[in-house]
């Protein structure tokens, strides 16, 4: 009778086990394919020379040492980061502003909500020759405004400042539409009693968004603020078309660094233990974010 119903209950379980398996497999299928095993096979190709027809020769960790040691690696990390510093604070502060302007009840809300939202579904290349030709030096837009106003023309593209800003101006055009559609989801999920109670003990509107509106948002915001950061060290798209990492290699991100060394130098084996570093540096950049939050939560 025992040994029946030991029986009777591993075969529950291995049901069980099998309908856990179905259900994940969809998601888990495309993971093992498009990440673990590009993962995998990259980690492979940095400890070899190799080419783009596959000459291939064990080298060890050779191509991580020429990488160490040479400054160029840090430099473009360090332009990486630079637009991270730039952008983010940027889009949030501009994304929670939009959001907070449009969540009250104004004439023409939702057409307000597809105007702010509609470059984000546009491609980064739609995106990057439209602000080329706003930023041209003698005949865009941005300067023939800035020359209406009195004010002297600017080379967005060429002036290695005015670059960075081109290039930051164009992303926030292009993401802050998205940014502001979560925070007014995040917005409509508290709770109008807090209002009403804080307007019945007679709290400004700057009390209501410091104590209700802020904390509200807290999770969007970590949210944003990840995905934000990711986003931006994985520039490449708007520098590749602004400003080809110019003028000289000032807006040359770590992305185009590796694609320079795999496509343009041929050097995939390089290019591939690039790549393994710069995704070490993200997954600690994500880890230090975690433990932040964590903390701050506890």
């Amino acid at each position: 009778m025992k040994a029946q119903q030991a029986a009777s209950g591993w075969k529950r379980q291995l049901k069980n086990e099998f309908s856990a398996i179905a259900f994940l497999a969809p998601f888990l299928i495309p993971l093992l394919v498009f990440y673990i095993w590009p993962l995998l096979r990259g980690a492979y190709i940095s400890l070899h020379s190799w080419t783009i027809l596959g000459m291939e020769k064990y080298v060890g960790f050779d191509n991580y040492i020429k990488i160490l040691t040479n400054s160029d690696f840090y430099k473009y990390l360090w332009n990486s980061l630079y637009f991270v510093i730039l952008v983010v604070p940027i889009i949030i502060s501009l994304g929670l502003l939009l959001a907070l302007l449009i969540h009250r009840k104004i004439p023409f809300q939702t057409m307000f909500r597809s105007v702010y939202f509609l470059p984000y579904v546009l491609s980064v290349s739609v995106i990057s020759f439209i602000w080329l030709r706003m930023f041209d030096s003698k005949h865009g837009l941005v300067n023939v405004i800035l020359e209406a106003l009195g004010l002297s023309s600017v080379h967005w593209l060429t002036n290695p400042k005015a670059a960075w800003w081109s290039i930051v101006i164009a992303t926030v055009w292009w993401t802050v539409g998205f940014v502001m559609v979560l925070f007014l989801a995040g917005l409509q999920e508290i709770s109008q009693e807090l209002y009403e109670a804080a307007d019945i003990d007679g709290a400004s509107s700057l009390h209501k968004f410091r104590f209700i509106t802020l904390p509200g948002l807290s999770s969007v915001m970590k949210v944003q603020i990840f995905f934000q950061i990711i986003a931006g060290l994985k520039l490449f798209g708007q520098v590749q078309i602004m400003t080809n990492g110019g003028p000289g290699d000032t807006t040359n991100t770590i992305i185009r660094y590796i694609y320079v060394t795999g496509f343009k130098k041929d050097m995939f084996g390089l290019a591939a233990a690039q790549s393994t570093l710069f995704c070490i540096f993200m997954l600690l950049i994500a880890a230090v974010q975690y433990m932040v939050v964590n903390r701050k939560e506890s």
